[in-house]
């Protein structure tokens, strides 16, 4: 990771074009991700999420919080919470992204510290099984499961879902069927760059290629190697024409820049048409999971600090 920025700050020098609005420093990081995941496509799937494992870099809140693994529901979990133990009220469920076949909750411990301290509750955020080797619906029956046993074990805590990217999906799809289920429901829903519409082949999918670090081979190929001989339409994977009302309170994020960006919005129209209690907030020059860099960029920071501020509300 640290080669590939350097190599980008080099590239910066000769080409330092970028998005209106869109600083150095958030170009920079655009491009070294753009790379690690060009790379991966080379190299293939056991390097790209080895790598993606290790890319979580540092962030000040690693050193505030204590974390462990532990089996929920039969699948491995990460348990984080402030080193002085959880002292809120806050359940923080969190999905990984990853195209549903790539990433892990290593990936994305700067998001898990973070929200642990600025929450006081406790994070789970389950290692759910990846595609291809575990196809549609794996994934989305590993977050049910915990999803369910966290909601029994802690039915006096205030239950927050929260996912970016697939995980964002895995996260929709798993607030729904708790609240069909009978079960406690979950009391909110956050959603960081959430991929609703894994079908999409117009609009900022092509159009914002050039802002982000994703593209759409990548997309497509791993949504391929997700569902294999199943219904790319299925409402467990998109969005756009499935039944949204039993969503709980609702805070989604995005950046204007990402593939994704045009579809997050009609995903959000439909939902609040639906009768959902849903705030969207967007950022104007940001990325696909802009928040993982919180410990580069203010935008980042920022938008993790409004998460807090969302599920300490509720």
């Amino acid at each position: 990771m640290i080669t590939s920025l350097l190599r980008n700050v080099v590239s910066m020098i000769g080409s330092s074009a970028r998005m209106a609005g869109r600083s150095w420093l958030t170009e920079l990081v655009v491009r070294t991700v753009r790379s690690l995941f060009s790379k991966g496509q080379a190299k293939g799937l056991p390097w790209l999420r080895s790598t993606i494992d290790k890319s979580a870099g540092y962030h000040p809140a690693l050193a505030k919080v204590s974390s462990h693994t532990r089996d929920l529901a039969g699948v491995p979990c990460m348990l984080v919470s402030p080193k002085d133990g959880a002292t809120s009220d806050k359940v923080i469920v969190y999905f990984h992204g990853g195209g549903y076949v790539a990433g892990s909750p290593r990936g994305h411990k700067t998001i898990l510290a973070q929200l642990a301290l600025d929450t006081k509750g406790l994070i789970v955020a389950p290692d759910y099984r990846l595609a291809p080797e575990n196809p549609f619906p794996a994934p989305q029956e590993d977050c049910l499961a915990v999803a369910a046993l966290v909601a029994r074990t802690y039915d006096d805590k205030k239950i927050t879902l929260a996912g970016d990217s697939a995980g964002g999906a895995l996260a929709i799809t798993t607030a729904v069927q708790l609240a069909q289920s009978g079960a406690k429901k979950a009391d909110n829903l956050v959603l960081i760059s959430p991929w609703v519409d894994p079908t999409a082949t117009q609009g900022t999918i092509i159009s914002n290629q050039s802002n982000d670090f994703l593209d759409t081979e990548f997309l497509n190929i791993h949504f391929e190697n997700l569902m294999q001989e199943h219904d790319k339409q299925d409402h467990r994977v998109n969005f756009l024409n499935a039944s949204l009302a039993d969503l709980p309170k609702t805070l989604v994020q995005c950046g204007k820049g990402e593939l994704f960006y045009d579809q997050i919005v009609e995903f959000c129209d439909r939902a609040k048409a639906q009768g959902v209690d849903l705030e969207l907030q967007s950022y104007r020059a940001q990325f696909h999971v802009f928040q993982l860099f919180s410990a580069m960029l203010k935008d980042a920071e920022d938008a993790l600090a409004k998460i807090s501020i969302f599920i300490n509300r509720g």
